[in-house]
């Protein structure tokens, strides 16, 4: 967790520039291995007003009606989130009614969108921003600190904090908060065993089941003595009230045993991401399929599953492509530490490498990597890299090709997407 929250509040310098139609002067560069290392942009757009001043961040993709919302400065170096036009980068709107104006961070790891309605939280501050205007539906800084994470449940999501229980237990429980007005209430404890007075327990995530609204899927943990952990799934039922199952062990008791992805249900089969290893469980049972281990972890990329593959960049420096059913590898290919958040479109996996701070695409069905676009050779000069927030991707439409959006410290590239 400290490793990732480091790199959230990383942020470089930067300096304005204007927007930009294709610059003729980029031309497409491939090198010795056959990969796209430069390829003109649609367009390009500064994300910010004045020099100097400081990037957001926003870890997953956030699209709305064919737009795209960015991190952004203002003219008085004051961070802002924008709402970018995909077909020419043009700002829609800006919002910035933070309530620290100036010194907040915009890092935005989870939100919640809900029709027109973006929702976020950072510490005691949640906010929801109506996307068709760029004003605030509602603002309300909170009692206590909740974590960054923020699970969908329709009209309303799940937010987590810790209280003391009645019988003296700290532990992490759900709130479920009315995306419309703000409003919160207590929702939901794991089935703690509460062996350990003195230690630490959490609900991780809770997951509503596809298609069936009644159930939920719990992940909570508990700490162990020694700083060990053990997490758990659970499936509660949520008319009856009761556990469906519960207590099924996701990985054996280790340091830092705990998910910071939500998992991922698929035909019935529950996928999720823990310390070094890749976990499948059976839905109806809770009982673990199968379970691959790695040599190191997913904190940074987590996973997507697209086409019956599940993939995801591991911080041992490899892009990692699982089949479903057993966790067989079906290819690994070398990339990046420490990277961002994966996109997929019509078969290729975009996403921003950390360590080595190039634009990848990378064929699902082979892991070949077609693009490592290097931010240097669109005009920034020597030092240039893509930043690992999001990356955009938005299907062909309205005569408009199939696109790709990324940004760097300085600028948000829109190119077309690889074919």
């Amino acid at each position: 967790m400290n490793r990732l929250l480091a790199l959230l509040f990383i942020v470089p310098l930067i300096y304005s520039c204007r927007t930009d139609k294709e610059d003729d002067t980029v031309r497409r560069q491939v090198n010795d291995e056959g990969v796209v290392i430069a390829t003109p942009y649609i367009w390009k757009t500064s994300l910010h007003e004045k020099e100097p001043a400081s990037n957001s961040y926003i870890k997953h993709p956030i699209v709305y009606n064919d737009n795209i919302v960015v991190p952004t400065t203002d003219g008085d170096a004051i961070r802002t989130l924008s709402l970018m036009d995909s077909k020419d980068g043009k700002i829609l709107w800006n919002w910035n009614d933070l309530f620290e104006i100036g010194t907040e961070y915009m890092d935005i790891a989870f939100h919640y969108q809900y029709k027109e309605l973006l929702a976020y939280q950072y510490g005691s501050r949640s906010y929801c921003i109506n996307m068709d205007n760029g004003k605030s539906e509602w603002r309300i800084r909170r009692d206590r600190s909740f974590d960054v994470r923020i699970d969908p449940y329709g009209q309303y999501y799940f937010i987590y904090a810790f209280i003391t229980n009645s019988i003296g237990y700290e532990e992490q429980i759900a709130f479920k908060c009315d995306i419309q007005t703000g409003n919160i209430s207590e929702f939901l404890t794991a089935n703690f065993t509460y062996d350990n007075p003195d230690c630490v327990r959490a609900v991780t995530f809770v997951n509503q089941v596809p298609g069936q609204d009644n159930l939920l899927l719990v992940t909570y943990a508990e700490n162990l003595p020694d700083w060990i952990t053990q997490s758990y799934f659970g499936l509660y039922d949520t008319i009856l009230n009761e556990w469906v199952w519960d207590k099924m062990q996701i990985a054996p008791p280790k340091h830092t045993n705990n998910p910071y992805y939500p998992p991922q249900i698929v035909n019935g089969k529950i996928y999720a991401e823990i310390s070094n290893s890749i976990v499948c469980h059976d839905l109806a049972t809770g009982k673990q399929l199968w379970k691959r281990d790695f040599t190191n972890d997913f904190m940074f990329s987590g996973f997507i599953i697209e086409d019956g593959m599940l993939i995801g960049n591991n911080e041992d420096l490899f892009a990692v492509c699982l089949d479903l059913e057993f966790g067989n590898i079906l290819w690994q290919v070398r990339t990046a530490g420490t990277c961002g958040s994966m996109s997929y479109l019509n078969g290729i996996v975009y996403f921003v490498g950390g360590s080595t701070p190039h634009l990848f695409a990378i064929e699902a069905n082979t892991g070949k990597i077609v693009w490592k676009i290097n931010a240097a050779l669109l005009g920034e000069g020597f030092g240039a890299g893509f930043r690992t927030n999001a990356v955009y991707v938005l299907p062909a439409k309205d005569n408009q090709p199939a696109k790709v959006i990324a940004l760097s410290n300085l600028y948000a590239y829109c190119f077309e997407a690889y074919r």
